[in-house]
């Protein structure tokens, strides 16, 4: 017999490892959703063309190699036939120096690359807290479920009290449909509790592009409540981790870079230019009688002048841009400490409202028993019973809530200060 229990246990286990191993997690969905989203994938591709971006200004430093053929057609009066002839060669065109324009316009663009790497890395911070989050509003829903379910139970059970009663003369039937009417309530909110996690379910799987489903969903993570550092540390990691500030860094020091490499204009240009050309009288190559080679190597250098006041315009604009980036991120760096201030508030307040729940709940439950036990003895009426239920599921629904806020807070804080772990996409 024992050894039959046994090998029953075994079966059960081997049963339910498959569904075990294909559980997903938080963190693992929030990998695959940082790593697969079509919305991460733009970024990426937004990042690499800043990269060939740096790749095309960083030509600027290497020679240009062209070829070149010319044919022409000279007449003149004093020619008894019109002369045709060609000319091809060989071009070789390198900027020596542009006031050091180039350089700056390429470390610009190198903090332009930077400034995508950091949006890439925002975005994912950004998707992996809506997994958090539509995973929280899951588990949320299915305690309301968990609890509208025992509401039903409740009523039906006071129900079929108030009937019997009723069919003895012990209760009016207006008593009856009072609680048929509260029963009919909560069946309702078990079936908006139930399309709600549908719903959920379905975002869900958009968020990640995968095919989780409820039975497939471990929210163990959930299970313990969580705590935050102090308000000092978690504004030190703001502003040394937050990836939004890193990228309006790069943005303020790529518009420096750009506004110094407008001072180009001031200063000369340098080119030299080296031809290597062979004229021909026909048009065909290697076809006429008179051919000549000529290679020819020129130094140039030129500077402008004036340019009806466009070049300073230009120098304006780059330092108002420039301006303008400090602005915006002195702006977003205050908002988001406020807003990381008022996150904190909010934990903090809802652990203060968990408790205060939690001894509600269990003042509610001692109150429903009592009036309960009074009903019966016909010493309080139905509706001082409903009124009963109905704190002790207000009392259960506010420990959900407060739990939900306590980790919505925390969710949002944790995106705050960069704490979700980086994820390489795919």
């Amino acid at each position: 017999m024992r050894n039959k229990s046994t090998i029953i246990t075994l079966c059960i286990l081997v049963l339910a490892l498959p569904s075990l191993a294909s559980a997903w997690t938080i963190s693992e969905l929030q990998n695959t959703a940082a790593s697969q989203r079509y919305l991460v994938r733009e970024y990426q591709a937004a990042m690499h063309e800043q990269q060939q971006g740096v790749r095309y200004q960083r030509g600027e430093f290497m020679p240009s190699v062209n070829v070149f053929y010319q044919a022409q057609n000279r007449r003149d009066e004093t020619l008894l036939e019109p002369e045709e002839y060609h000319s091809r060669g060989i071009q070789l065109t390198w900027n020596l120096f542009n006031g050091f324009g180039d350089y700056y316009r390429l470390l610009s663009k190198k903090q332009q690359h930077q400034v995508a790497h950091w949006q890439l890395k925002e975005i994912q911070q950004t998707v992996q807290e809506q997994v958090a989050q539509t995973c929280l509003q899951i588990k949320q829903q299915l305690q309301n479920l968990e609890v509208a379910r025992h509401a039903v139970e409740l009523y039906e059970q006071e129900r079929h009290n108030a009937q019997a009663k009723f069919d003895v003369g012990l209760l009016t039937r207006n008593d009856v449909l009072r609680i048929e009417v509260e029963l009919e309530n909560a069946r309702l909110d078990v079936n908006t509790a139930e399309t709600a996690i549908r719903q959920q379910i379905a975002q869900l799987q958009r968020q990640t592009l995968t095919a989780v489903t409820l039975d497939t969903l471990n929210l163990d993570e959930l299970a313990q409540l969580p705590q935050l550092a102090g308000q000092q540390a978690l504004q030190e990691q703001l502003l040394s981790a937050n990836r939004e500030l890193l990228a309006l860094r790069h943005v303020i020091e790529s518009a420096s870079l750009a506004h110094k490499a407008t001072g180009d204009r001031y200063l000369p240009r340098a080119d030299l230019v080296s031809e290597l050309s062979r004229h021909e009288n026909d048009y065909w190559f290697d076809e006429g009688d008179e051919r000549d080679e000529e290679l020819t190597t020129q130094l140039q250098l030129s500077l402008n002048l004036f340019d009806g006041f466009k070049d300073d315009a230009n120098r304006k604009q780059a330092q108002l841009a420039t301006d303008r980036a400090n602005f915006n991120y002195q702006e977003r760096e205050h908002e988001l400490v406020t807003q990381l201030d008022n996150l904190r508030r909010d934990f903090l307040l809802a652990y203060d409202n968990l408790k205060v729940a939690q001894t509600n709940s269990e003042q509610a439950r001692e109150n429903l028993r009592i009036t309960r036990l009074s009903f019966d003895q016909g010493l309080t009426t139905s509706a001082e019973l409903l009124d009963a239920i109905f704190y002790q599921t207000r009392a259960d629904l506010n420990i959900i809530n407060a739990r939900t806020t306590i980790y919505s807070a925390y969710f949002t804080i944790q995106h705050l200060i960069g704490a979700f772990a980086d994820t390489t996409i795919q």
